[in-house]
């Protein structure tokens, strides 16, 4: 795929399944609510993307940046849709806190909303839009990304709820993360925040490189794919395929692990190989899979991504969408290099989700 300069709406549909990879919320609660915001705005302001290699050297010692991110539930997306105008609010509301102009953003994650987000919010304010973020995947807590692994702090930050209630945090350590979810509840069960302001050369250092671009390059790959989706999937983005099986279960339960600071509820995915003399392979959700078992033996663990696929409707599959007897793709997909540190694997590895698993397969 020829290398992305400019994201246009052209590039839409190639963002939103790219950026589906290892979700497993709604996506379909929050496609209607940002798909025509972000057309409208592309149609009018395509967006400059930024090559990492290229941000060090145009942005001064001095330029600051600052990435993006939708906090709460998808869910109420629903019930109380994007204005339209919130980043904007949030993002000169941070502006005005320190005294700043900023020069470029960043997602704050290429999966699920928060990479719309980010294209979305980059066209409507006319910045440009650095190819890095601050996980690679999706992981729950704001403060759970390779910026802060780098140093960087997640406050100040500025946040606007669906009714226009805006809230600036700026707390030390990682308290940033509760006073935002409180301040969500009360909000109407989402915000649009811009956090992690910092110089835009700091971002990049921290920041997982390319991936925006990596995620556009994979929607399109799924888009042309056929029977060996999985497999081409597994090979441009230096992952394996674990197996093609079907659903036998699907189970919520009790937390026993370890104490977490995660806001997502346990649940259990089980498939079985396409034969009943098959392996059984068990995925783990808290928000998203965790960890993924063949016959009680890790294939897969955070902070690696691990990704389930309809290998008939070529995409992602919703948690919501799963039925027993369905046949998925269950794929491994590598972390970058920052999560396999021990710092790493301490932050976004399974016991980060009280799991007591080994942090990466046998």
């Amino acid at each position: 795929m020829p290398e992305v300069r400019s994201i246009t709406a052209d590039h839409f549909d190639d963002l939103f399944l790219g950026s589906q990879l290892g979700v497993l919320s709604a996506a379909s609660t929050y496609r209607g609510s940002l798909e025509t915001w972000v057309h409208a705005l592309l149609q009018e302001r395509p967006v400059e993307l930024v090559d990492p290699a290229e941000a060090r050297e145009r942005f001064g010692e001095e330029e600051m940046g600052l990435a993006v991110l939708m906090v709460g539930a998808m869910l109420s997306l629903l019930e109380y849709p994007f204005r339209g105008d919130e980043a904007v609010v949030a993002v000169r509301r941070l502006e005005r806190t320190l005294g700043v102009r900023f020069a470029a953003m960043c997602p704050f994650n290429c999966s699920g909303p928060n990479a719309l987000v980010a294209v979305g919010a980059a066209s409507l304010l006319g910045l440009p839009l650095v190819d890095c973020d601050g996980q690679g995947r999706i992981l729950p807590l704001i403060d759970q990304t390779t910026f802060a692994l780098g140093g960087l702090r997640a406050s100040p930050l500025a946040g606007v709820g669906p009714w226009g209630d805006v809230i600036t945090v700026d707390s030390p350590g990682d308290r940033a993360e509760e006073i935002v979810r409180a301040a969500v509840s009360g909000a109407g069960g989402w915000m649009l925040c811009a956090t992690y302001p910092a110089p835009v050369h700091r971002l990049v250092e921290t920041g997982i490189q390319r991936s925006l671009s990596q995620r556009i390059a994979s929607g399109a790959l799924m888009q042309t794919a056929r029977s060996d989706l999985g497999e081409r999937l597994a090979r441009h983005l230096g992952g394996r395929l674990v197996a093609r099986a079907r659903v036998v279960e699907l189970s919520g339960h009790q937390h026993t692990g370890l104490r977490t600071r995660q806001p997502a509820s346990p649940y259990s995915i089980l498939l079985r190989g396409l034969s009943s003399t098959e392996p059984l392979i068990r995925l783990e959700v808290r928000n998203e899979i965790v960890v993924a078992t063949v016959d009680g033996a890790v294939v897969g663990a955070v902070p690696d991504m691990i990704c389930l696929i309809d290998p008939l409707r070529r995409r992602s599959v919703e948690l919501s969408d799963l039925r027993v007897g369905q046949v998925m793709e269950v794929l491994v997909l590598p972390a970058a290099e920052a999560w396999r540190t021990p710092s790493g694997r301490a932050m976004a590895g399974p016991g980060a989700f009280g799991l007591s698993w080994p942090a990466q397969p046998a």
